[in-house]
């Protein structure tokens, strides 16, 4: 059994190194969803920050949250619609680093209507405490595979950025800027790689 799983490990490497190999100068496509990621829920945690200054019902830092999924949704939705016709979008280094993302982002969506539920069962929006440290390390993740999948050595930097951010947010948790910290992190860590990522594939086109 210890060499089955072995072997399926050494499998599943050799294919990720493949990919990398095969896709290598190939642009990646999926930083203009990183830039609308990074400013969509950038400005609902300023939001969120600017609403929790005062006493307000928990489902107002709920309704932010959702009305930002929405929105973040249907720019998906166009993104998705001109990435039929973006050159490279089909590459197979593009595939993988999109399977990775959406994968992710079912993930996100599950934990976020999870902790809405909390929050409406028990009256307190003190669930969405941990939500800016958890995001943080789940983005971590996955600009560690994006990373490792695409050879782009500065997404390593992008990728420590996270994981310290998650462990600083988990520090200021119960302050007063908590969510301030998280809007100015989402820019730091999406919508600035996302934005680079787009010059790289304006300048590759």
């Amino acid at each position: 059994m210890d060499r089955s799983l072995h072997a399926l490990e050494k499998d599943d490497i050799a294919f990720l190194r493949a990919l990398a190999e095969a896709g290598r100068d190939v642009p990646l496509v999926c930083g203009a969803y990183f830039l609308a990621a990074g400013c969509v829920f950038g400005l609902a945690s300023f939001l969120a920050w600017a609403v929790s200054l005062y006493p307000v019902s928990p489902t107002a830092i709920t309704g932010i949250w959702l009305g930002a999924g929405l929105i973040y949704a249907l720019l998906v939705s166009l993104l998705n619609r001109r990435a039929e016709v973006v050159a490279g979008a089909t590459a197979t280094i593009n595939q993988a680093v999109a399977t990775v993302w959406m994968g992710l982002s079912w993930g996100i969506a599950a934990m976020f209507a999870s902790s809405a539920i909390l929050a409406w069962r028990f009256g307190s929006s003190l669930i969405w405490a941990a939500f800016p440290s958890t995001m943080l390390a789940v983005y971590a993740a996955g600009w560690a595979a994006t990373a490792f999948i695409s050879r782009k050595h500065w997404l390593k930097v992008v990728t420590v950025g996270a994981f310290c951010g998650s462990i600083l947010t988990a520090l200021t948790t119960g302050g007063s800027y908590t969510f301030l910290l998280y809007s100015m992190l989402l820019l730091l860590l999406l919508a600035v790689p996302g934005g680079v990522l787009v010059r790289q594939q304006a300048q590759r086109a």
